[in-house]
């Protein structure tokens, strides 16, 4: 067939030489071995002549067995070296001789095959400079022309023989290598590279500013959660801007009532009130209110009540201001509270009445109160719990509120001044006479009567053991004298009877004949209880009385005092006394 000249012709070509294609410079094909490579010599070099290039009919061309194509074996790669590499050296290249370059006809320019055909190693392998390798150009490959091409004769054309067509066994074969660069090795061959930069070149261009499939997911669902913590931002600004609201709300409550109940900020007013008879606290809260001393009435009536405030308010006109608080307020409309201590001496003798009328007159305590506290208050006092229950006795712990000198707060409570009396009895009752009462065989009840007898009746002193001993002779002689027979018994009576205060007269009939079991006239033994709080003296001689044998006594003028031991010399006595009565009271009238 007639060679067609491609368009690409020898002036499209790049100067690049091709120096593997010069046999005389190729030391593997050695002329010695492979006389026939030279291109003067085998002119059948001619692609139509050389159908057996295909690679199926050259495996043996396997690098293995073609160690010596190594570019180390080959240093006439060198463009200084193969100058024959001169197109016009070379006319053999021309593609009117060389048809058969073309990469589908010519498996070794096959990229697969011939890596060595990079088109920046190799231009002359770039099939769109050598389009003239067409097969429909080269039908003289007939192996029937060419039988010295047989694979059997010439194993080594395979390319796998053949690893100097290997751009990285070729360096010299790279342009960059023959102007003294370093080789460039290329990851694909060169005809796979002509491909894949044929497939990038085909692949349309994607926007680097599209978002892959798989990321559009993962940016709805970044949406969704950026909107949730989006919603619970605002939620939390709200809650949070709720709570603020809601405390400074409270804070100016809070701040307004405490200024009104402790009157912290407040100006000084004067004002002056009326309070009405059997005001209650809700009243007075009113009334508070209405002359602008407090902001909250209900306040001041639920805070009087959280302070158990009872409701009882003095009636009358008062000055007040709003600056004071509501406990000030509250007690500005109440009996003030008394305050400072008072000493107090409690006479020897004193009964019960005579000590609840004592401090009262030093406004300590109220009668009524005394009286409920001294029959019903429970004393932790083993003497008190001793006091036995006989009846007609009117005071329970009459004869043991010790009598002596003490200091009371002004504002002390009934149960107090009881309490502190009885507990000074419990320091003058020792032990011993613990121990002498239960030697006597009598109680402590019956000595602290008998004690208050003899506390009534001597006139001094000197005269409390021999009026202890006139006692004890008569309880100790019961059927000679039954009765005590003393006038301060009878005369207690009386006074209780005139709620507690003593008749300035009273007649030898009263004393004989008042019903009472204190009437010792009337009644034999000893009284239901004392009649009198004794001394520590008349205590002591009522444990120890002097021994004699008086039964007897009278007091005469000047609180003397006369014993006797028998009616008659008794009944001498009385008759000596109302002598010297009569006497004084002539006197007296003159």
């Amino acid at each position: 067939m007639e060679n067609k000249i491609p368009e690409n012709n020898i002036q499209n070509r790049p100067a690049a030489p091709r120096p593997a294609a010069n046999s005389a410079q190729r030391p593997v094909a050695n002329s010695a071995q492979r006389p026939a490579a030279n291109s003067a010599q085998r002119p059948a070099t001619n692609s139509a002549q050389r159908p057996v290039a295909n690679s199926a009919q050259r495996p043996a061309a396997n690098s293995a067995q073609r160690p010596a194509a190594n570019s180390a074996q080959r240093p006439v790669a060198n463009p200084a070296q193969r100058p024959a590499a001169n197109p016009a050296q070379r006319p053999a290249s021309n593609p009117v001789q060389r048809p058969a370059s073309n990469p589908a006809q010519h498996p070794v320019a096959n990229s697969a095959q011939r890596p060595a055909a990079n088109p920046a190693q190799h231009p002359v392998a770039n099939s769109a400079q050598r389009p003239a390798a067409n097969p429909a150009q080269r039908p003289a490959s007939n192996t029937a022309q060419r039988p010295a091409s047989n694979t059997a004769q010439r194993p080594a054309a395979n390319p796998a023989q053949r690893p100097a067509a290997n751009p990285a066994q070729r360096p010299a074969a790279n342009p960059a290598a023959q102007n003294g660069m370093k080789p460039i090795k290329s990851a694909q061959p060169p005809m796979a590279s002509k491909a894949a930069d044929a497939k990038e070149t085909d692949k349309p261009t994607q926007s680097t500013t599209n978002i892959p499939a798989e990321e559009e997911p993962k940016k709805t669902t970044l949406s969704k959660a950026g909107a949730e913590m989006m919603s619970s931002a605002v939620k939390a600004l709200i809650y949070i801007a709720a709570v603020f609201v809601v405390a400074i709300f409270l804070s100016i409550i809070i701040i307004r009532v405490g200024n009104d109940v402790f009157a912290l900020v407040k100006n000084d007013e004067v004002i002056d009130v009326t309070i009405p008879e059997d005001a209650k606290l809700s009243d007075v809260a009113n009334i508070l209110h209405e002359n602008s001393i407090i902001s909250f009435p209900g306040i001041f009536t639920m805070y009087g009540n959280m302070k158990k405030d009872d409701g009882v308010f003095i009636p009358g006109d008062y000055s007040i201001s709003p600056a004071m608080s509501y406990d000030d307020l509250r007690a500005a409309f109440k009996p003030q509270p008394v305050t400072g201590t008072s000493w107090i001496t409690i006479p020897e003798g004193y009964t019960v009445d005579e000590i609840i009328s004592l401090m009262e007159s030093y406004g300590i305590g109220e009668r009524e109160k005394y009286i409920d506290v001294i029959n019903n208050y429970e004393f932790d006092y083993w003497f008190v719990k001793e006091i036995p229950e006989k009846p007609g006795r009117h005071y329970r712990p009459e004869g043991y509120l010790f009598p002596d000198t003490y200091e009371f707060y002004n504002s002390s409570s009934e149960v107090t001044v009881i309490n502190k009396l009885l507990a000074r009895f419990e320091e003058v009752f020792v032990d011993a006479y613990r121990e002498k009462v239960a030697e006597l065989g009598m109680s402590v009840d019956d000595i602290i009567t008998i004690a208050s007898l003899i506390e009534k009746e001597a006139g001094t002193a000197a005269d409390y053991r021999y009026v202890s001993s006139v006692f004890h002779n008569r309880l100790n002689n019961p059927g000679n004298f039954p009765k005590l027979e003393s006038d301060a018994t009878t005369v207690y009576a009386i006074q209780l009877a005139n709620n507690g205060t003593r008749p300035a007269d009273i007649t030898a009939d009263q004393i004989r004949n008042f019903d009472s079991p204190y009437n010792s006239y009337k009644y034999s033994g000893l009284i239901p209880g004392a009649i009198a709080n004794p001394s520590a003296s008349a205590i002591r001689y009522a444990l120890y009385p002097t021994e004699s044998t008086y039964y007897y006594f009278v007091a005469g003028i000047g609180g003397k005092t006369y014993f006797a031991s028998s009616k008659t010399e008794h009944d001498q006595n009385i008759a000596m006394v109302k002598k010297q009565m009569e006497q004084q009271s002539g006197e007296g009238a003159e």
